[in-house]
């Protein structure tokens, strides 16, 4: 019956009949064969082969063997004589495909080397029947048959013959009819070729490699997908020309549907050959379309083009255009979402690898972009795993500084992945980033810059309390470097908190004109607080007199957009502001003293030698603090002020300078009062005597107090090492008047220098009444080391000869206990004195013997002593 339904209803009626007409099955499937191959009738052809199929799918696969049903059929396909055998063998194979499924499998890869000639029939009716018949091979293919199958026709297309080539290719195209599972597993393998056949040297070839590839996009399900399949196909036969066109018309695609396994054939080779494109754009929306697959398709539809597609992504997040690194970066992470780490065992070691390259920092920028879209797909405990490491060698400094850049680029990246989520490592990472730009290696500090930059911008408004106190520090590190970077950085934030742009030029305006707002400063106080906006303000008003110009350059830009009217910011930041110069002005840093001392000129320089009266109690108070640093930046600072305003003022103000010194020099940390007797100085050389009269007596009134005494002892010490030449006048009277106090004496001595030598002749006759008032008490050992102190400490030639002849004057004194003192300070004198005394040899030795013959036995003691003294240090030899 010469119908398609009739003939395929009985075929599917004939399996269960064949037990009851067993015996006669053997005749049936002779009169089917020749039926078969000998009719002359189309419709009875076909419908022997659908006959045939059905009675050996109820006699069993077996039988195909037994009644030599297989040999007859392969005689009758090499039949070159007569294409009806040819036709009707293809009818039979393409029925017994249908009919027997997978059971059939074993004979096709037997079949295929004979089909893939009647691909190339010279008949058109045989070229027909092999299409048919491919179509039923490939609809009924297991996995295991794709396997079997597919390298046979991948060899076939290796041939010289053009023809063995078209029908590889037309059965390549046939096996889109394959089973959807098995269409995606071998749709990787069989597009690529097919591509390659479409430059094919023969015409046909090249025919039918377009054929294959409009098979494979005829059975596409996808709508969106099937609408540009002919843009696809396209881009595919003409990639130079077509490919932008087919990657712009995926991008424009609204997907509402899944991509399936098909879809995915066409648009993988089409997206892997833009990689390889010379323009950005088109490597930009390659890495665009590769990134938006993974949440259309199904993962492992995607699997097989990895291999393929990897390669380029690496190629465009290395590419010197950061929007193609960025868009690559983005692309990757998001492949590492959707198909799981364990997928991409080597993509994570050759972006560490690639991290630390050392030619190349857009390689760096690259991988760091890369790893962190990667660490961001992975989720916050990859993260926190990784962080700890990643922070630690950014901050090491024994390694070479393109490792140091690679990961400092990681925190460029890691905030913009993870946004809110990063903001516990804000602050940890903002030392090594500091840390960083004050590195010797210029591309290291541009690093850390921008990665800072980027910590600002992403966290102005979310983590102040993490980035002001790190910025805050910069601001008054010792490194010039990172003090530059933190103005820059704080400038950015204090920008974007209060909404005005940083880029305006200050350039062309004077030091004090300003283009901030009040609104924006309100701003700023709301979002800052007054105590963090004042020490942020003073800190930039600071910067304006760093001893770095570029420091200075930064900080005084940043204070012209931000602030309105300077002189008024500054009186309300006055207080906090001296806080941070007092201690500056202590500091060991030379930088941060120099900082300091223009900082106070300018401040009296800006505010007039009005604003003294605000700047001295703040002084004073600071003079209170519990910090030394505080207490000795309160006496270098009143000496800049002293030294930047004029006579008339500090007198004025002499009422309130007098006890900040006076109590600064009796402070208990002797840099203090080092630093307050250079302020006495100044003092002096503005009031005059009256700082004598007002301090020195405090001073001397302090020695007398137990707790203070050595404090204000070597406050008049620091005293006398600046301005001997004025005091010693003033304190010797009051030291050698009754009791004299040789203990200062002794103190002061060591410091006075040449000053002393004028004053001896008063000096010694009261060290000798002290110390013969002390003979044979128990202070006399330590009255004896005062006086011994102050005569050895005269060193000029002048001095020794008054030593020496006052002290054998005195010898000859009535009273006896002030002539064994003279011998006896004369004694130790000789003893210990570093002065070569072999000039006044002859004058010892009158002096002496004279004494020998003594009436006092204590003083003739003494004389021998002291001669013994003088033959010990050789001067008799």
């Amino acid at each position: 019956t010469p119908s398609q339904q009739v003939q395929e209803a009985i075929a599917n009626c004939l399996p269960p009949l064949v037990p009851a007409i067993k015996e006669d099955a053997p005749n049936m499937v002779k009169q089917l064969l020749t039926l078969l191959l000998e009719s002359e009738n189309y419709g009875e052809r076909k419908g022997a082969a659908y006959g045939l199929a059905g009675l050996v799918k109820g006699l069993g696969i077996l039988v195909l063997k037994q009644l030599n049903i297989m040999a007859a059929l392969t005689e009758a396909i090499q039949n070159k004589k007569s294409p009806r055998h040819r036709e009707g063998a293809l009818f039979a194979f393409e029925m017994l495909c249908m009919m027997l499924g997978r059971l059939f499998e074993p004979y096709v890869v037997h079949l295929l080397p004979h089909l893939l000639l009647c691909f190339g029939d010279t008949n058109q009716y045989v070229r027909e029947a092999a299409d048919d018949t491919a179509k039923a091979i490939m609809s009924k293919l297991s996995a295991h048959g794709v396997k079997l199958v597919l390298p046979s026709l991948l060899t076939a297309l290796e041939e010289d013959s053009w023809r063995t080539k078209t029908g590889s290719v037309e059965l390549l195209g046939a096996m889109a009819f394959c089973a959807p599972k098995q269409l995606s597993a071998c749709l990787p393998s069989i597009v690529p070729k097919l591509t390659e056949v479409l430059t094919d040297s023969h015409h046909k070839v090249q025919q039918s490699g377009a054929q294959a590839l409009k098979q494979i996009g005829s059975v596409i399900k996808n709508p969106e997908i099937q609408a540009i399949v002919p843009i696809l196909l396209g881009a595919l036969q003409d990639p130079t020309k077509k490919t932008t066109l087919a990657l712009q018309n995926l991008l424009e695609t609204k997907f509402v549907h899944f991509i399936d396994a098909p879809s995915l054939a066409l648009i993988m080779p089409v997206v892997q050959r833009a990689f390889q494109d010379r323009s950005t754009e088109t490597r930009k929306m390659a890495a665009q379309i590769i990134g938006n697959m993974y949440s259309l398709t199904d993962q492992k539809d995607l699997a097989p083009y990895l291999p393929s597609v990897i390669p380029g992504l690496k190629m465009s997040l290395l590419d010197p255009v950061p929007e193609v690194r960025s868009v690559s970066a983005r692309a990757l992470g998001a492949m590492v979402k959707g198909m799981g780490e364990s997928g991409f065992e080597e993509l994570v070691p050759w972006l560490m690898t690639t991290l630390t390259h050392e030619n190349s920092s857009v390689d760096r920028s690259g991988a760091a972009q890369g790893l962190s879209e990667v660490i961001g797909s992975l989720g916050l405990a990859k993260l926190n795993k990784l962080m700890p490491d990643i922070i630690q060698t950014a901050e090491r400094v024994d390694i070479a500084p393109h490792v140091r850049d690679g990961y400092i680029m990681m925190f460029i990246f890691l905030p913009i992945v993870f946004g809110d989520d990063f903001m516990p490592f804000v602050g940890p990472i903002l030392p090594s980033i500091l840390q960083a730009l004050a590195d010797e290696t210029e591309f290291v500090r541009d690093t850390a810059l921008k990665a800072g930059q980027r910590i600002v911008n992403t966290y102005a408004d979310t983590a102040i309390e993490l980035l002001m106190p790190e910025l805050e520090r910069g601001l008054f590190d010792d490194n010039w470097r990172i003090r530059y970077s933190s103005v820059q950085l704080l400038g950015d934030l204090l920008y974007r908190i209060s909404g005005v742009s940083g880029k305006m030029t200050t350039e062309s305006a004077g030091d004090d004109d300003t283009f901030g707002t009040e609104t924006s400063q309100k701003v700023v106080l709301t979002r800052l607080g007054a105590e963090r906006r004042n020490r942020v303000l003073a800190g930039l008003y600071m910067g304006r007199s760093d001893t770095a110009l570029m420091v200075r350059q930064a900080a005084l830009h940043v204070w012209k957009i931000i602030v309105s009217h300077t002189p008024k910011t500054l009186r309300e930041i006055l207080s906090t502001l001296f806080s941070l110069l007092l201690g500056c002005l202590a500091s060991q840093s030379y930088d941060k003293r120099q900082v300091a001392a223009r900082t106070l000129g300018d401040i009296v320089k800006k505010l007039g030698e009005k604003v003294l009266p605000e700047i001295i109690p703040i002084l004073e108070q600071g003079l209170e603090s519990s910090q030394s640093e505080q207490r000795q930046g309160v006496c270098i600072g009143l000496s800049e002020i002293m030294s930047s305003t004029s006579r008339e003022h500090v007198i004025v103000f002499a009422d309130s300078l007098i006890p900040t010194v006076r109590k600064a020099l009796c402070d208990p940390l002797p840099e203090v009062r080092e630093a307050a007797a250079e302020t006495f100085s100044n003092l002096h050389s503005n009031i005059g005597s009256r700082a004598l009269d007002d301090i020195l007596p405090h001073l001397l009134a302090g020695l007398e107090h137990p707790d203070r005494s050595q404090f204000a002892l070597d406050g008049l010490r620091q005293v006398m090492a600046v301005k001997s030449k004025v005091v010693l006048p003033y304190l010797v009277p009051q030291l050698i008047a009754e009791p004299v106090n040789t203990h200062a004496l002794s103190f002061l001595s060591a410091v006075a220098g040449d000053s002393l030598t004028r004053h001896l002749s008063k000096i010694l006759p009261a060290l000798m009444s002290a110390l013969s008032q002390k003979t044979g008490s128990e202070q006399e050992a330590e009255e004896l080391a005062y006086c011994q102190s102050v005569v050895l400490s005269v060193t000029d030639d002048v001095g020794v000869r008054i030593v020496l002849d006052d002290l054998l004057a005195a010898g000859t004194g009535p009273d006896a206990g002030m002539r064994r003192a003279s011998v006896t300070i004369l004694k130790a004198f000789c003893d210990q004195t570093k002065v070569d005394l072999s000039d006044y040899v002859p004058q010892l030795l009158r002096g002496l013997i004279h004494l020998l013959t003594d009436s006092d036995p204590g003083v003739q003691l003494s004389a021998w002593e002291c001669l013994s003294a003088v033959t010990k240090v050789g001067i008799l030899s």
